[in-house]
């Protein structure tokens, strides 16, 4: 399965100024300021929706590093769940990209998709929730119907085009899979045959890391009674605008800055046209405190 991902494009730019201030003067939680919306068309039809905060930080741990270490856990983009007592416990997931020195037992080939390896749990628990679970006690779980088909939705099922997923379970946490059918192969060490890891397909219920973006983005657009409404692009797209910016500083200090935020797509103006709209604007440090939530102007985006 491919990375969970929208495939729309992000970039960044961030001026940070001032290089030394009281600890006291600024929280450690991020706080920021509406600065600016404009909206850029290209000739080759992706479009730029470009915001702009100013930012505040008390310690200076804002921003993700790029490469594997930012995609393991805490920072992970998925969690899957496990039976706790009834209760839903989130067992984070790492994403593989290469499973070179890997092969499987039957077959002798190794994989050539992405996929999740399941973390080891907090603690021991029953198995991992999937659709099934709807009849098996967890009625509350949704349907796999729209939007709960698109894995980028808050809440959803793992699914490659709508078929059951792979995912890999180290050989001491069976007790996750309770359906013992859905058990396909191993994937083995080629050297070491004692490390080895269950190939499991399933569709395996799954929500969104809190944690993996650190700057997130709401759409809003006016109704016919004036008032402003959600626009939720993972429901209607199986996309999401939220994203990841880089690092600011490798000191830990306190920051203040401006970011510049670019939402590159085809559909703006298609979805939009000439309706009114505003943004709301959150952004989340390393250790996960929550900025306050700005809002920009109302705006249509042939006036920006």
């Amino acid at each position: 399965m491919k990375q969970v991902r929208s495939a729309l494009l992000f970039a960044f730019s961030v001026l940070v100024m001032g290089a030394c201030f009281n600890p006291p003067e600024f929280s450690n939680s991020p706080t920021i300021e509406f600065k600016g919306v404009s909206f850029q068309k290209s000739p080759n039809g992706e479009d730029s929706l470009v915001v702009s905060v100013n930012f505040k930080d008390g310690d200076g741990d804002l921003g993700l590093l790029p490469g594997p270490d930012n995609i393991a856990p805490p920072f992970n983009q998925i969690n899957f769940f496990a039976n706790d007592n009834g209760q839903l416990l989130a067992v984070p997931s790492i994403l593989i990209e290469s499973f070179r020195g890997y092969s499987y037992k039957k077959t002798k080939k190794t994989p050539r998709d992405f996929s999740y390896l399941i973390d080891e749990p907090s603690k021991v628990t029953g198995e991992l929730l999937t659709l099934k679970s709807r009849n098996e006690g967890f009625s509350s779980l949704p349907p796999f119907t729209k939007p709960y088909d698109c894995f980028l939705n808050k809440e959803s099922y793992l699914n490659e085009a709508l078929a059951p997923d792979t995912i890999y379970i180290w050989r001491e946490d069976s007790y996750l899979i309770k359906d013992q059918t859905t058990i396909v192969d191993t994937l083995v060490n080629n050297s070491d045959p004692n490390e080895y890891y269950l190939v499991v397909v399933d569709y395996f219920y799954i929500k969104e890391n809190p944690l993996h973006y650190n700057f997130i983005v709401e759409f809003f657009v006016e109704d016919n009674g004036g008032n402003f409404v959600e626009y939720d692009f993972r429901s209607e797209f199986c996309e999401t605008y939220d994203g990841r910016f880089p690092v600011l500083t490798d000191n830990e200090r306190a920051l203040e800055g401006e970011i510049n935020y670019s939402m590159v797509g085809t559909g703006f103006l298609t979805t939009f046209s000439i309706k009114r709209l505003k943004l709301a604007i959150t952004v989340y440090d390393r250790a996960g405190n929550k900025s306050n939530t700005v809002e920009t102007q109302e705006f249509r985006l042939e006036e920006i």
